[in-house]
């Protein structure tokens, strides 16, 4: 015998503990691609979230700032609008295919249009008593809050909330309360 090479038994091993290797690698890679679409798809339904959040907290801070109230807000699930100025400032949405469409009507007229990737997106008001589909809520014996503007209003979806707009004269949505002072201060964003 001589040692000049490899057995025919000793080259089999040295290929199989080879493709063993090759194999979990093809693993690991395919769990991180995995991981990265999930992540991917996160960050779009957050960003989404956070555009229709903006875009809906800007219509309503548009006419509270002119010292406006929605007090004549009329909405379902579909949609929502007010009287702002002597125009009707909407809120729309429409299906488009895989997305729906979110359509902003302002006080100056302009429409602004917001592709979201979440479908089954659904209006939601606060009142005084509970969350409903419709506003003005419906009156009930313990309560007169279908005379009052809501406490909210909320975009869902089918993964969860999307936007949080608080409505009326209460604390702003950043603020961090001051006991001494009784009222909010300017949060750090």
């Amino acid at each position: 015998m001589n040692d000049d090479g490899y057995t025919i038994a000793e080259m089999l091993a040295a290929l199989a503990i080879l493709g063993m290797a090759m194999g979990g690698l093809g693993l690991v890679v395919s769990l991180i691609t995995r991981q990265q679409l999930t992540a991917l798809r996160l960050h779009d339904r957050l960003a989404d979230a956070r555009v229709a959040d903006r875009a809906l907290e800007t219509l309503v801070a548009s006419q509270q700032a002119v010292g406006g109230d929605l007090g004549d807000l009329r909405g379902d699930g579909g949609g929502l609008s007010f009287a702002c100025g002597t125009a009707t400032c909407a809120a729309q949405l429409s299906p488009d295919g895989r997305r729906t469409l979110l359509l902003l009507r302002d006080r100056s007229g302009a429409e602004r249009r917001l592709r979201l990737r979440a479908r089954a997106l659904q209006f939601r008001y606060v009142g005084a008593s509970d969350v409903g589909v419709r506003w003005p809520e419906a009156a009930t014996r313990d309560n007169a809050a279908h005379e009052q503007a809501p406490r909210a209003i909320i975009l869902t979806s089918d993964a969860g909330v999307m936007a949080v707009t608080p409505v009326g004269p209460r604390e702003p949505r950043y603020c961090q309360y001051d006991a001494i002072a009784g009222a909010c201060r300017a949060a750090l964003r």
